[in-house]
């Protein structure tokens, strides 16, 4: 009798909903750490634990919000100790200290958990099914720029999040941006900041609400831009795994130098991408034999590093720094700016822009070398052997698909 379940049920790599893709990924814990100590419950939204991460958040809005644990930190910022010591709800704040531990404790030793079974399921090659139709949604794996999704996060945090298709997170970020905003009455201040009238925008803010939206912004930006990145690897180790077993026939006759008089051998260069399976689509359609397509994906060199510290280091973003110090600088210039001349809004933009300018500098220096490794154009080539007068046929094809490059071995 069987007692053990496949590699796609013991060791699965990703889950793919109408609604959400659930994925594992090796990640750098400090990374998630830090965003559950910016806002508890973002850490745990990064790691795809919707409840648990849903739940931490919720927890914290309210706690915060009771307790004044915001007012205390700007009135502490500003030298007014007294007003922090007289402004903070004790029987509230008491209950903070432990659950804010326990988020930043779970997350890291979550992570490293996740990313010891991440590498798992990419040594057995666990199933990754590409395409989910629901009733009233569907899904699919493609491939996605995540520039877009941190453009729309910072627009409006949580569309990003929709763009990845990680509703649940896009939700909830909704929802936490609509009510902050809402009650922290930024949008008045800005109207006000617009018109010239700096020194009343201070006035009209709700800071216990306010200082929540740093946290909020960058953390959507991170979340959409991370996602993005992250599925865009699962399309393409899909992809791969699919041309691999499809068209890589055993009896593909390769170019040689002394060739059939009548046939040819027409090679192309592509990246993953859905026009990509139109185009093999379209050469069979056009009478192109299955088994005269070779299609092989390459492999981009990776140096090795030891299982052990990719389990506790792997994972950081070029961009990660950026998006936590804007973070950092963000709600700094937000605190001072009620106590300076240009009023909170433009000190929190202008923090914001130099918090990541400042981080970008930094990760510059830490990740030299990787800043300057450009992507490979070419990613997947293509050899098809045809009849001589096919090659037109198959060329208009290949160009008609965005290929890269086409090139002839006659």
């Amino acid at each position: 009798m069987k007692k053990t379940f496949p590699n796609s049920v013991r060791r699965p790599k990703a889950h793919i909903s109408p609604y959400l893709i659930n994925y594992i990924e090796e990640r750098n814990p400090w990374t998630v750490v830090w965003w559950s100590a910016a806002f508890p419950g973002a850490g745990h939204l990064l790691l795809c634990k919707y409840f648990s991460g849903i739940l931490l958040m919720f927890w914290e809005l309210v706690i915060n919000v009771k307790a004044h644990i915001n007012e205390a930190i700007y009135y502490s910022m500003i030298g007014q100790f007294e007003l922090a010591k007289m402004t903070i709800d004790t029987r509230w704040f008491l209950l903070y200290s432990a659950v804010f531990v326990f988020a930043m404790w779970d997350c890291y030793s979550t992570t490293i958990d996740l990313n010891k079974y991440s590498q798992l399921a990419d040594r057995l090659d666990s199933p990754i099914k590409p395409f989910k139709i629901g009733i009233f949604e569907l899904h699919f794996l493609d491939y996605r720029k995540p520039a877009y999704g941190a453009w729309w996060s910072f627009l409006y945090p949580g569309l990003g999040s929709i763009y990845s298709n990680r509703l649940p997170t896009g939700f909830f970020i909704f929802i936490c941006f609509i009510v902050t905003v809402y009650y922290s009455n930024v949008l008045p201040a800005v109207h006000l900041t617009l018109t010239g009238n700096t020194e009343h925008a201070g006035s009209v803010i709700n800071k216990q609400w306010f200082l929540n939206l740093p946290s909020i912004v960058l953390f959507s930006i991170s979340s959409s831009y991370q996602d993005i990145i992250f599925t865009n690897k699962l399309f393409k180790v899909e992809q791969s795994r699919y041309l691999q077993e499809h068209y890589q026939p055993i009896h593909f006759n390769m170019p040689q130098k002394i060739k059939k008089r009548d046939n040819m051998h027409i090679i192309a260069t592509f990246r993953h991408s859905a026009l990509l399976e139109l185009a093999l689509s379209d050469l069979q359609q056009q009478g192109i034999p299955k088994d005269s397509i070779f299609v092989a994906s390459l492999e981009k060199f990776i140096p090795k590093t030891h299982d052990v510290y990719k389990i506790h280091r792997e994972g950081a973003s070029k961009l990660e720094l950026s998006f936590f110090f804007g973070a950092v600088f963000m709600l700094l210039g937000g605190i001072y700016g009620f106590i300076w001349t240009w009023g909170p809004i433009i000190w929190s933009l202008i923090g914001l822009i130099f918090g990541a300018t400042v981080g970008l500098l930094i990760s510059f220096f830490i990740y030299k070398s990787k800043w300057f490794q450009k992507e490979p154009p070419s990613e997947v080539v293509l050899i098809i052997e045809c009849e001589s007068n096919q090659s037109e046929l198959v060329e208009g094809i290949l160009w008609g698909h965005n290929a890269l490059g086409v090139s002839k071995t006659s």
